[in-house]
């Protein structure tokens, strides 16, 4: 399950070449789902597998670090929201493929919760962006059926952020401070929940199962997670995670 030697990400006009893994079969009978589902210049269009190569259709819009400042507005927050809600509710009533294999174990949702195929990793970096509007989301390795709480907790994390002020402006494309309980409120209004009750508390544990994935696939040979753990990211997480419990005034 280790990614082959010397193999990387490579861009060749429209189409991505990425290293595949055991659960990349699943991954693009996925995403064949979601581009025939209306979200065709939404997602990656499957290409093929060759080996331990994947292929996919480059997502059309912008990407990378200089798009972060979209998201610290308003408006590219809403727009964020609305793009998960859309790929989450294409995925609900969809089958996965007998013998289908993810990155994650899938989860049961709690009761009364919503159950889709998670994206597993919805920060800004995974998103395209078009005229400051988030309009793609790419790299489904981390896919796995769970509970969309999952999702929106995962997104919250960098999209309010559960960060503080200097990593915030530093990092994340603010130029003041982030006023965090409204891009919560903003954030969970534009996906459709009721209220933010308890949003906090699943921002935290989903920072505390991002570890335990880390953990898992690093245990398993898989890289970058394996390289990531022993250079001591998984000392990042917990940091991360102290910071969100002993900072609650800040986000609720």
């Amino acid at each position: 399950m280790s990614e082959p030697e010397g193999l990387r990400v490579a861009v060749l006009g429209d189409v991505v070449h990425r290293p595949a893994q055991a659960w990349t079969p699943t991954v693009h009978a996925l995403l064949r789902h979601l581009t025939a589902s209306g979200l065709a210049d939404v997602v990656p269009e499957p290409l093929g597998i060759e080996g331990d190569v994947e292929t996919v259709r480059l997502v059309p819009g912008d990407a990378g670090p200089a798009c972060w400042p979209y998201q610290a507005t308003e408006r590219g927050l809403a727009s964020a929201a609305r793009l998960l809600r859309a790929v989450h509710d294409a995925t609900r009533g969809w089958r996965p493929p007998s013998g289908a294999r993810w990155a994650h174990p899938p989860r049961a949702a709690a009761a009364g919760g919503t159950f889709v195929i998670c994206h597993g990793d919805p920060g800004p970096w995974n998103m395209t962006w078009t005229a400051g509007v988030a309009t793609g989301l790419f790299d489904w390795d981390h896919a796995y059926p769970g509970p969309a709480l999952d999702d929106v907790a995962y997104a919250l994390e960098y999209f309010a952020p559960f960060r503080d002020d200097a990593e915030a402006v530093r990092w994340h494309g603010f130029t003041s401070p982030p006023d965090r309980r409204r891009r919560i409120e903003v954030f969970a209004a534009e996906y459709g929940l009721d209220s933010r009750a308890g949003l906090v508390d699943a921002v935290i544990a989903r920072q505390e199962a991002t570890a335990d994935q880390v953990r898992a696939l690093a245990d398993a040979g898989v890289q970058p997670q394996a390289r990531w753990v022993h250079e001591g990211y998984l000392d990042v997480l917990a940091a991360r995670v102290a910071w969100s419990r002993a900072n609650r005034d800040l986000v609720e």
